[in-house]
């Protein structure tokens, strides 16, 4: 039985394509390796996009192990995309039309034009992926906001392919068990940011 944390990677920079984490998110990466040293994590995996990178190398660090693999599909929707600038939503002005539409909850406006079947089914083969490789355990995977939805609606059914706006380092839970139904555990855990396990 695999128990996997799906992990949105930290605050990245604004401003720039492929972006690194900012201050805050180098903070938020290390607080949530700070929490996750009180957990049995058996594999960390990321996304090869450098935000997610970034994050999974310090998370790794906190609990004193290496990243054992990148992971391409992992990747976010926009990979394949025309190159975009990264701008964080907390820094999206307030008329900008998609923070609008997370301000309305219309998560589902957000998303970019894209092959959203083919999204879907990417993510469906990654989860697979993952679960086939470490069968036991807990793998952490860092990934995106987008991913994330995918992975997780695509267990519940949910037909949005946006239905949530999950936080920064925001741990959600995956259970695959041993008859390979998956069930989903928690979504969106926050905790890390405002306290320790001290």
């Amino acid at each position: 039985m695999t128990e996997l944390l799906l992990i949105r990677h930290a605050l990245p920079v604004s401003g720039v394509q492929e972006p690194g984490l900012s201050e805050v998110g180098l903070e938020q990466a290390r607080r949530l390796g700070s929490w996750l040293k009180g957990e049995d994590v058996d594999v960390i995996v990321t996304s090869p996009m450098r935000r997610a990178a970034e994050t999974g190398q310090i998370l790794a660090e906190q609990i004193g192990r290496l990243v054992d693999a990148t992971v391409d599909d992992l990747r976010e929707w926009d990979s394949g995309l025309p190159p975009e600038t990264y701008v964080a939503v907390e820094e999206m002005g307030p008329l900008d039309p998609r923070a609008v539409a997370l301000a309305e909850g219309r998560y589902d406006d957000f998303v970019p034009d894209l092959d959203r079947a083919a999204f879907r089914a990417r993510v469906a083969r990654v989860l697979d992926e993952v679960f086939s490789r470490w069968p036991v355990g807990r793998v952490a995977a860092v990934c995106h906001g987008g991913m994330l939805n995918a992975a997780i609606g695509g267990v519940l059914g949910v037909p949005t392919l946006f239905w949530c706006n999950p936080g920064y380092t925001s741990v959600s839970r995956l259970r695959r068990l041993p008859g390979g139904r998956t069930v989903v555990l928690s979504v969106n855990e926050t905790a890390h940011l405002y306290a320790s396990r001290d």
